[in-house]
């Protein structure tokens, strides 16, 4: 088992809030992918969702990347 420290209940409990805008710009994506009309995303938002998903990955499992 890994004894790498974790990140407080608290911490990962308010980056999980603060990544929520983010996934669900990451689920309109996905929704615009499936109407076929994936030409009105822009990078940016498709940078944005993915570091929603990686935030809610830290918050999930509390490993610290930095």
């Amino acid at each position: 088992m890994n004894n790498e420290p974790k990140l407080s209940l608290k911490t990962r409990v308010l980056i999980g809030i603060i990544a929520i805008p983010s996934l669900i710009l990451a689920a309109m994506i996905i929704s615009m992918f499936i109407d076929q009309t994936s030409g009105d995303i822009s990078a940016f938002e498709v940078i944005y969702s993915l570091v929603g998903v990686f935030a809610m990955y830290i918050a999930l499992t509390g490993k610290k990347f930095f």
